[in-house]
């Protein structure tokens, strides 16, 4: 934090003239190193990264979903030269409010059912934008990390997640045996998925609530070309098994319009977020993160993994 607190003194006094009245760490997300920063007229977010790409997506993507009538924020500052401080960075300006992961246990019926549809509306725009025909992460600056076939980006994933779960011994032989499972009976589905972008990174952050209604999207460094169904998996299973968190994402899926072949396959990728969440426990990414096994929550995540296999009947071995 100490280094970090001196780099964003020395940006914010460059651009605003003034030194920042404090500099607070938001301790979600892993990407970046990301700090609310208060100035005399405003309160901003200093966003940091030694990777060029992922402020850049936001660059590139903020315009866009401003032409599609989405709240984001304004980029005020950025720089990835380099000179001023050692890392690139971007200063945004601040969107009032709490992310969805914590505040929707307060959440009344009707704005969980409301929030549904603006989400649902979301996809909808940006399904919209333009897609290559290939599949995977979109950065800004050209930066790709794509595919020929939806098919390999999934097994890339699980490749990725086994590699990280048998490096930390968080995966066992029946946590690779449902990722294998899975793989298997979905793969002819993934052969057929044709790429459309979406929004990937849009469950329990980086959707901001104020006074209990939607009132802006964060951290829009990646869009993704793929199955927008993967998205709402990973909404799915961020409340998975709680009464608030289903009618959320029922609301999502009969605004949509989804039926029960869909349906199977959000909760697919319900389970192949879960095993990818369970195989970053133990992976330092940045300051939000540490290189030690919560075992605690490790053993969460697979009960969790486990219930999800057994309502798809993938069996563990």
């Amino acid at each position: 934090m100490s280094d970090h607190k001196k780099m964003i003194e020395t940006v914010v006094f460059s651009h605003f003239k003034e030194l920042p009245k404090f500099i607070r760490r938001i301790t979600i997300g892993i990407s970046n190193e990301v700090y609310e920063v208060g100035l005399r007229s405003q309160v901003v977010i200093a966003r940091l990264s030694p990777y060029d790409k992922y402020l850049r997506g936001s660059h590139d993507h903020i315009p866009k979903f401003k032409a599609l009538g989405i709240k984001v924020p304004e980029i005020l500052v950025e720089d990835y030269s380099k000179r001023d401080i050692p890392l690139a960075y971007q200063i945004q300006s601040k969107i009032e409010g709490y992310d969805l992961g914590e505040v929707i246990e307060a959440l009344s019926d009707d704005e969980l059912k409301a929030l549904g549809k603006e989400v649902a509306s979301i996809f909808k725009k940006v399904s919209t934008l333009p897609s290559s025909d290939k599949f995977g992460l979109i950065w800004g600056g050209g930066e790709e990390e794509v595919s020929d076939s939806w098919t390999e980006r999934m097994k890339i994933w699980l490749e990725e997640s086994k590699e990280r779960g048998l490096k930390t011994g968080v995966m066992d032989s029946e946590m690779k045996a449902i990722g294998e499972g899975l793989y298997g009976r979905y793969k002819a589905y993934f052969d057929s998925v044709k790429p459309i972008t979406y929004y990937g990174d849009i469950s329990s952050k980086n959707i901001m609530i104020q006074n209990g209604v939607f009132n802006g999207l964060v951290d829009l460094d990646g869009l993704t070309q793929g199955d927008p169904l993967e998205a709402i998996g990973r909404i799915q299973i961020a409340w998975y098994g709680t009464r608030y968190g289903e009618l959320y994402t029922r609301a999502i899926m009969d605004e949509l319009g989804l039926d029960q072949v869909q349906r199977e396959v959000v909760l697919m990728y319900a389970l192949l977020n879960k095993i990818a969440e369970s195989a970053e426990n133990g992976i330092q990414f940045n300051e939000n993160t540490r290189d030690e096994v919560n075992w605690e929550k490790a053993k969460a995540c697979k009960a969790v993994i486990k219930r999800v296999a057994g309502e798809l009947k993938i069996r563990s071995g």
